[in-house]
């Protein structure tokens, strides 16, 4: 909801039941920049729905993989991943499996040089010893007095969002 009302540009596959509820959400405000990595190749016919979106410059799918690729793999998701850690500032992830396909995304190179920012949970932990910062909501980012506190770097603009 932040990013939304920051007006971050928010970068994700969108592909989990949870990333699709996101992607309504981030719909609803007509000025909201949407990128959409898919892991599989752009179809000529895309919903109706998304017409006014993609014409007013709020949303773009991109994808890595021609037309013909039309159904999403292991390999498809992996490669569709390492296209959005290239695209993303930074990361918004609220849990990471332990062990899981995030994770060993997250060792990548371009994933490491780029901020990460996790929600408080002992499941998080892996994600917190390799230098993730907690989330804290931006009116926690001023002071007492209501100036921004002096350690927080200024948030960056494409922000990349991925839920396990």
């Amino acid at each position: 909801m932040e990013q939304r009302q920051l007006g971050y540009c928010v970068v994700s596959g969108f592909n989990s039941r949870l990333e699709q509820s996101v992607f309504r959400f981030l719909r609803q405000d007509v000025q909201q920049p949407i990128v959409y990595v898919l892991g599989r190749g752009i179809q000529p016919t895309l919903p109706f729905d998304y017409e006014r979106d993609i014409q007013l410059g709020r949303l773009l799918f991109v994808s890595p993989f021609e037309a013909s690729v039309s159904t999403v793999t292991p390999e498809t998701s992996d490669i569709r991943d390492l296209l959005l850690v290239e695209l993303a500032e930074r990361f918004f992830i609220p849990y990471a499996t332990p062990g899981g396909n995030l994770e060993r995304l997250l060792q990548s190179e371009a994933a490491r040089r780029k901020p990460i920012i996790t929600l408080d949970l002992p499941q998080n932990e892996a994600l917190l010893r390799s230098g993730a910062r907690i989330y804290q909501p931006r009116a926690c980012w001023r002071t007492p007095w209501g100036h921004p506190s002096p350690t927080l770097a200024k948030p960056s603009r494409v922000v990349g969002i991925f839920f396990t």
